[in-house]
């Protein structure tokens, strides 16, 4: 099966790896493994360690290929196209296509080695993955209370009663069920039809909540962020749509959401104004390894 590779910067420079030519994808290391250091503690007089937890190094990728030269100006294009794809201090994401099998990782790119003579130039790219985890490429959705649509066509409107153009799904509560033994955060969405008081949201079965001390009015939205090394709070305001940092207003004791390992019953709720709320869940799915 003809695995793919789509090499993207933040600068929109891409370049795709395959079997095949210009970009012929000789071999690529570090997508298959799983590192781990692992830290423990010898008690005096103890047999053995007593085992304390375990980090997770970062991920090291690396891409061999090579590029075919039939005139100078076919050597210079390539090697550039190299360059401008993989420059040093940018982010970059690395996608893999294998079959039905779908993954992405960010990366920073540590070197490029290109050789100097042949008609097939062989070069190297080193890239580092400070978080080392492979996600899916879309995101998916968890929604809450959503809205269904109420007429149909032809469409008739009865003269002095006028028609429901929507009705309201009144579950509060959506499921998501983690089936990798990684735990990973999520972005949640409060949008306001109408005032509501101090928004907050539950996982039934770790008993956790997050609940963010502000009123919002029509049209205000709250944007949550969980990631581990994105955790924020963000307030929209409809009359203005100026970004605003909210952490300040989490209620103590709250907590930065996580997806936990096996079954995570979600519930949104609200002090004042529950029926005007809505709230989407987005998350990405987390893999050890390829």
């Amino acid at each position: 099966m003809q695995k793919k590779i789509i090499c993207t910067s933040s600068l929109g420079e891409s370049i795709t790896f395959t079997h095949s030519f210009p970009f012929f994808l000789i071999s690529i290391d570090g997508i298959h493994e799983m590192v781990g250091n692992i830290s423990t503690m010898k008690s005096a007089f103890a047999i053995g360690e007593n085992y304390v937890d375990t980090s997770i190094s970062k991920r090291n990728i690396i891409i061999k290929g090579a590029f075919r030269c039939s005139k100078l100006d076919d050597i210079i294009s390539q090697r550039n196209k190299l360059y401008h794809t993989f420059p040093l201090k940018t982010l970059g994401t690395f996608y893999y296509y294998e079959g039905d099998l779908k993954r992405k990782i960010n990366y920073y790119v540590e070197s490029v080695n290109i050789d100097e003579t042949g008609l097939y130039r062989k070069f190297q790219i080193s890239l580092l993955c400070p978080s080392p985890y492979f996600t899916d490429i879309n995101e998916s959705f968890l929604q809450m209370a959503t809205w269904s649509p109420a007429f149909k066509f032809a469409l008739k409107i009865p003269k002095n009663e006028g028609i429901k153009f929507g009705r309201k799904n009144t579950t509060s509560m959506a499921t998501l069920v983690n089936r990798n033994n990684i735990e990973f955060g999520v972005t949640i969405t409060f949008n306001a039809n109408d005032r509501v008081v101090n928004p907050s949201i539950f996982n039934v079965e770790s008993r956790e909540e997050m609940k963010i001390e502000k009123t919002m009015e029509a049209g205000d939205k709250i944007v949550i962020t969980t990631y581990r090394q994105n955790k924020n709070i963000i307030f929209i305001p409809a009359s203005t749509g100026i970004e605003e940092n909210i952490n300040n207003l989490m209620v103590y004791g709250s907590k930065f959401l996580q997806v936990h390992i096996n079954t995570n019953t979600f519930r949104y709720n609200a002090d004042e104004g529950v029926d005007n709320l809505e709230a989407v869940i987005k998350y990405l799915n987390e893999y050890e390894a390829i």
